[in-house]
């Protein structure tokens, strides 16, 4: 069977980027996009049943939707699944429409995490099917039986073994190793890697839980490691994204993934999240020594009230021990070489100017290596409640891009002669800290 796996155009210059928040996606004006991991796993699935699909990654390519029906055309593909997410909604109905009126009848297989939200909308823009739930397993299974009647088609009917009710993946050991083969990836200058899914945190702004569920399912390290390992021989990325929510949530994994990747000589640049709380000295010396570089830490806010409203932290006692460990957690990575990038929110329910130059304050003095400032979004389902209005949030960015703005110029600032030798003091230190314990 001739299967095109398709992530379809941004349909201006703000970029779709359809792996974002989980798979909840989002339009990035910043030009920012996460390689389609997702279609890289279908296509890996999908060869295991036999069919050997084709991916058009037309962001990556940056293809126009004239260049996609175009291509589309040529390969005269007998299925067409394309893409989707939430954030992207009214770029992917746009995609969807183009698609019905060049191809009326082609069948057109929506998927994506959003799907058990927006079903409808993309059946109304012209999906002849959706597929609802995790499609990671699931599409090559709908493949490979007889096309049925358009609707809506579940992942847990279709593998109910490997599918809870919600159709969340019960399992990601299950999943094949992407066909980074098939994708453009080298257009992003990286890879993903996903180590374990799901969160059991009660935050109340996170999409994360929503889109993977509360339950923390790991793969076996080893797993992890030889995937590593793999897109290091196989595809020499110049750096890999571990994309796992809450990376360092299981710490005798943590550790026993990073000692493993450093007794293997891994020398790939890596990056990975997880709350702050979650890292600690002993754990930064052996991820450095393992080659990673970068820790995403969400911060959020450094208001007591609003953490505790957020249900990231229990109390305002807790938001007090929570933000000066973070500040511990921010200097021991830079301790051991490895960069932090601090994510805080602005537009959070009853949030005001004072709340978001309290956080500047706190970034100030806690000097993260960058400072990413998001919006906060109410994805459905979340309980925190909905965002400020777009004018509200500009108000509340300024003194957050301030700080922004003062972490980029001493970044950028050139050294002068003692810096370039305080430079090279620190790093001997480094490499003593990383080898000796000093």
């Amino acid at each position: 069977m001739n299967v095109l796996l398709l992530n379809p155009s941004s349909q201006s210059d703000v970029v779709a980027n359809r792996e974002g928040t989980a798979g909840w996606g989002a339009m990035s004006d910043l030009g920012f996009a996460y390689p389609p991991h997702t279609l890289s796993v279908l296509a890996a699935a999908c060869r295991e049943v036999g069919i050997n699909p084709t991916v058009l990654d037309a962001v990556g390519e940056r293809l126009s939707q004239q260049d996609v029906i175009e291509q589309i055309e040529r390969s005269e593909p007998e299925r067409l699944v394309v893409f989707t997410s939430w954030g992207t909604l009214e770029d992917d109905c746009i995609a969807l429409q183009a698609l019905q009126a060049a191809f009326p009848d082609l069948p057109l297989i929506a998927v994506g995490t959003a799907s058990r939200y927006n079903a409808d909308e993309l059946r109304g823009a012209g999906a002849t099917h959706v597929l609802v739930g995790d499609p990671d397993l699931a599409l090559a299974a709908f493949l490979t039986r007889p096309l049925p009647a358009p609707g809506l088609v579940h992942s847990r009917d279709l593998l109910p073994d490997q599918h809870n009710q919600a159709g969340l993946l019960r399992d990601p050991a299950q999943l094949p190793r992407p066909a980074w083969d098939v994708v453009p990836w080298q257009k992003y200058g990286f890879l993903t890697l996903f180590g374990a899914r799901g969160c059991e945190d009660r935050c109340k702004f996170c999409a994360y839980i929503t889109a993977q569920g509360r339950a923390y399912r790991p793969r076996p390290v080893q797993d992890v490691v030889d995937e590593m390992l793999w897109l290091q021989e196989t595809f020499q990325p110049r750096r890999i994204m571990v994309r796992d929510p809450v990376f360092a949530f299981d710490r005798t994994r943590t550790m026993a993934l990073a000692r493993m990747l450093a007794a293997a000589d891994f020398h790939t640049p890596w990056d990975c999240e997880s709350r702050p709380e979650h890292f600690d000295r002993a754990m930064l010396r052996v991820l450095a020594r393992a080659g990673c570089r970068v820790l995403k830490l969400g911060i959020e806010s450094a208001n007591p009230e609003q953490l505790t409203a957020m249900g990231r932290v229990g109390s305002h006692t807790e938001a007090a021990t929570y933000l000066a460990y973070t500040g511990r957690v921010v200097a021991d990575a830079r301790r051991f070489g490895i960069a932090t990038h601090a994510f805080v929110l602005v537009g959070l329910p009853g949030q005001t100017l004072a709340d978001t130059t309290r956080t500047a304050d706190y970034l100030r003095a806690i000097a993260p290596s960058f400072i990413h400032i998001r919006p906060y979004i109410a994805y459905p389902r979340v309980a925190l409640g909905p965002a400020q209005h777009t004018e509200a949030v500009r108000e509340l960015m300024v003194p957050l891009q301030a700080v922004t703005e003062e972490r980029l110029a001493a970044a950028r600032r050139p050294a002068s002669l003692a810096g370039h030798l305080r430079n090279r003091i620190w790093r001997l230190q480094l490499w003593l800290r990383l080898r000796w314990d000093v």
